[in-house]
C-alpha cells in the first residue's frame, strides 16, 4: 500500500506543529499525563559525509545500520521515481525543554540527521519525510519538526537548492508512547507498489552499536 500525503499529515489536527511522520494507527499518537524521564546523552548532531564516486544504489528494505552510517533513500518520500539522497542518522537522545502541549505527556526525544544531495545537477534540497524514531525498529513513533527555542534541537531551514555532495544537518523531535524508550531511527515510507522497495513492511534501521540494553541479558556470574 502506498503511503499517501493525507496519512502522513493526519495528525496536523491534534498537534500545534507539523507531524513529519505518524503511524497508521491511533496508537502512534497516544498521549499520557506522565512520562518516564531519562537523562539526555551526548550524541553527534551532524556528520562529515563524503559522497562516493559513481552512481549510488538505493538502500534495500531491511538494511540495518549503526548510528553514523549512511543510507541512500528517496530525496522525496512521495516520489516513486526521482533523485536519491544520502541520509546519515548520527544518534538519538532523550530531550529537554519540549513544551507539554507538544508531547501531551509522552516522553520526548531528539534525533539528528545529516542530509546530503546526490543530484547530478542543482536541485531542491532533499527532505526528511519518512524518517521516524522507533522503539522496536519497525513501528514509527510520532515524529515532528522542532518548536522554536529548543537549544539542543534548533529549527533549521534547508537550502533552497543543493549540488551533489552538499549537506545540511537537522534535528527532529519524537515522542514515545507510555512505557516505551526510543533507541532506533527508521525510514519506513512506502513510496512505490514494488514489494522490493516496501520500506513500510521492512524499514531501514539505524541502531546503537551492539545490542540494546533490554536485549543484553543478565551479567555473567562471577567465576567461583
Amino acid at each position: 500500500m502506498r503511503l499517501s500525503p493525507s496519512v502522513m499529515y493526519a495528525t496536523r489536527r491534534v498537534l500545534p506543529v507539523v507531524c513529519l511522520v505518524a503511524a497508521l494507527t491511533t496508537a502512534a499518537c497516544a498521549t499520557s499525563t506522565t512520562a518516564e524521564v531519562e537523562p539526555p546523552t551526548s550524541v553527534p548532531t551532524s556528520a562529515a559525509v563524503t559522497v562516493p564516486a559513481g552512481q549510488s544504489a538505493r538502500s534495500a528494505p531491511g538494511t540495518g545500520l549503526t548510528f553514523g552510517a549512511n543510507a541512500v533513500l528517496p530525496a522525496d518520500a512521495f516520489a516513486e521515481t526521482g533523485p536519491l539522497a544520502m541520509y546519515t542518522v548520527t544518534g538519538i537522545t532523550p530531550a529537554e525543554g519540549v513544551p507539554e502541549d507538544t508531547t501531551k505527556g509522552g516522553a520526548p526525544y531528539f534525533f539528528y540527521v545529516t542530509v546530503t544531495s546526490l543530484a547530478t545537477r542543482a536541485a531542491g534540497a532533499p527532505g526528511v519525510m519518512g524518517l521516524s524514531a522507533s522503539a522496536d525498529g519497525k513501528t514509527p513513533a510520532l515524529t515532528m519538526s522542532p518548536t522554536p527555542g529548543l537549544a539542543k534541537c534548533p529549527v533549521s531551514t534547508p537550502p533552497q537548492r543543493m549540488q551533489r555532495g552538499e549537506s545540511y544537518a537537522t534535528c527532529l523531535v519524537a515522542v514515545a508512547d507510555p512505557g516505551q524508550r526510543l533507541r532506533q531511527v527508521i525510514y519506513w515510507a512506502d513510496t512505490t507498489g514494488d514489494p522490493a522497495l516496501d520500506y513500510k513492511s521492512s524499514p531501514v534501521v539505524w541502531s546503537p552499536a551492539g545490542p540494546p540494553p533490554s536485549a543484553a541479558g543478565p551479567p555473567a556470574p562471577a567465576p567461583g
